[in-house]
């Protein structure tokens, strides 16, 4: 009833709600996680359960958030012939005299509609096909929806191949996490496929199997191309790693970057110099700078940081001495600390890389409260600082209580 309740009559305009679904649903996580004994050894029984968790969310309208109108308006005009790289929403509406209701609709409600898709080409064939899937039931809402439960069932299925030994509680992590089911399924982020990519990743033992696994990782976001790191150095199999990214960034190029005048203009280019939300490390620098007048700087510095750290941790192989599995977790995870943009379902990911480990269900409600609570931002613009100072705080008082777990695991 909670997660029902919360997908379809949420709102991310008011306070209130926002407050009560921040503390309300990762409670009910973690005070879950505390009862999974009762299902004993029955798997099939807990993997019920979680399906039933995701199907009560199905039919949910975008409460929570509004990308999925323009994932919907991309895959109409894709779907009549239109490339959403070359033309804006905007532009379409104008050239179609009599556009049909629903796109209109969906024109209405989107946020960008003076702005180029930057979404790859497997998002839209995806979303495409759940548009196709959502006109038998007349409503693309749910035909996504329910696309995206199938693959998330998937999801269920390889995770529990993957980590056969792992307990309930570290399945739950995943299985029962509020941010996937409302932010995955119900507002129908593609943040699940990635998941998908990165247990065929994590799965198939074949050279060739993982370097396809990656292609697809960095057809669905750019910033995958950072799993590269991931790779120990060796130079037979770099060389086919290094053909795989110049394939994929050739896709990229032909499809999002097809203009890359339009993208920087009114593309994926303002990313990097106006948009910010619930960053964790980048706010530090764009406070230093605002005095100098150069705040909107703070982003791409913030990015550039990143990358060093990224080369440094490369170089003195400090990637290298982990497993795979918590190579993405950090890779992953100094990502989302010096991203200047952490979008509640950015940590979908990350909650998935968290599976496999035991006790860290206070650590992934924490997120889950913090993922919540940046809905604020929505309401208020000085909520970022309330935000910022909640999420450093939390976050530093947890790392310090528990570094010395966090160096030993990974």
């Amino acid at each position: 009833m909670i997660l029902f309740a919360s997908a379809h009559w949420g709102s991310r305009d008011e306070l209130v709600i926002v407050f009560v679904v921040s503390f309300v649903l990762p409670l009910y996580f973690y005070f879950i996680s505390a009862s999974l004994v009762l299902f004993g050894n029955r798997f099939y029984h807990f993997f019920l359960y979680a399906l039933l968790l995701r199907v009560v969310v199905l039919g949910s309208p975008a409460v929570w958030s509004d990308d999925i109108y323009r994932y919907l308006f991309d895959a109409k005009i894709f779907l009549n012939g239109f490339s959403p790289y070359l033309y804006t929403p905007a532009e379409v509406i104008k050239f179609i005299h009599n556009s049909p209701i629903e796109l209109e609709t969906l024109f209405l409600n989107m946020n960008s509609p003076h702005f180029y898709s930057v979404y790859p080409l497997l998002i839209q064939c995806f979303f495409s096909l759940g548009t196709l899937i959502g006109s038998f039931f007349g409503s693309s809402f749910l035909g996504v929806q329910i696309l995206l439960l199938l693959i998330d069932m998937i999801n269920l299925i390889l995770i529990r191949k993957l980590y056969p030994l792992a307990s309930f509680n570290s399945y739950w992590l995943y299985f029962g996490n509020p941010i996937l089911i409302l932010e995955g399924i119900s507002q129908m982020h593609p943040e699940v496929l990635l998941v998908t990519g990165f247990l065929l990743f994590l799965i198939t033992s074949f050279t060739y199997q993982k370097l396809i696994s990656f292609f697809l990782l960095t057809q669905l976001k750019l910033n995958t191309f950072i799993f590269v790191l991931a790779f120990p150095w060796n130079r037979s199999f770099w060389t086919k790693l290094t053909v795989v990214s110049c394939l994929s960034l050739i896709v990229w190029k032909l499809t999002v970057f097809s203009d890359l005048g339009l993208q920087g203009s009114s593309g994926i280019g303002l990313f990097f110099h106006t948009f910010r939300f619930a960053g964790i490390m980048e706010p530090f620098l764009f406070y230093l700078l605002t005095p100098f007048k150069i705040e909107y700087l703070s982003g791409s510095l913030t990015l550039g940081i990143l990358c060093c750290i990224y080369i440094f941790s490369f170089q003195k192989k400090i990637i290298s001495r982990l497993n795979l599995r918590d190579r993405l977790l950090f890779i992953y995870s100094l990502f989302l600390l010096f991203s200047p943009v952490i979008h509640p379902w950015y940590w979908i990911p990350w909650i998935f890389f968290m599976v496999g480990k035991e006790k860290m269900e206070s650590l992934v409600t924490i997120i889950s409260f913090l993922s919540f609570l940046s809905y604020g931002l929505y309401v208020r613009n000085d909520f970022i600082y309330y935000h910022w100072i909640v999420s450093v705080l939390v976050l530093g008082y947890y790392g310090k209580k528990h570094i010395n777990y966090f160096r030993q695991t990974t």
